[in-house]
């Protein structure tokens, strides 16, 4: 954990009273270490400057307090909503970074997503990752509404397309 603190994936700007860090040793624990390590450090390595989770580990109450899905990879430690802190184009930094760096992931979603007139996306509210140790999907998605996913594109310049 060379960027991230485990408190830093224990948060919710909306319902703090929520919030519970979980134990060492535990299975929250430890997925939120294996996050961290595999996949969080290394995009804000590649990125080159602060990544702030806005969401990360959701025990049961803050998870239904959100309106999480019960098998959400937030309920398990597995999962974190990041932005740069500056624009809603800096945040794609952090999904070029990963397509870039080859990172193995479970999910990329591309949250509030914002389009060009070439029909390329150019920003995100925020960008929502999750990593499961040997059991990572590769979920590169898109949604402007967080109601509709949609696959998303690559080409070979890491243009992302809808």
């Amino acid at each position: 954990m060379k960027y991230f603190t485990l408190s830093e994936l224990c948060v919710s700007d909306k319902y703090p009273k929520l919030v519970v860090v979980p134990k060492e040793g535990t299975a929250e624990y430890n997925n939120i270490v294996d996050l961290i390590d595999n996949l969080l450090d290394p995009v804000r390595e590649a990125v080159g400057k602060p990544i702030r989770v806005s969401s990360g580990y959701r025990p049961q109450a803050l998870n239904k307090a959100v309106g999480g899905s019960p098998t959400s990879n937030h309920r398990y430690g597995m999962a974190a909503d990041c932005t740069t802190g500056n624009t809603v184009a800096d945040n794609m930094f952090i999904v070029k970074a990963l397509i870039r760096l080859g990172i193995k992931f479970d999910e990329c979603i591309i949250e509030g997503a914002t389009f060009n007139s070439q029909g390329e996306i150019i920003g995100a509210k925020w960008i929502h990752l999750a990593y499961r140790k040997n059991a990572n999907r590769m979920k590169l998605l898109w949604t402007k509404d967080m109601k509709t996913y949609n696959q998303v594109r690559v080409d070979n310049k890491i243009i992302i397309k809808k």
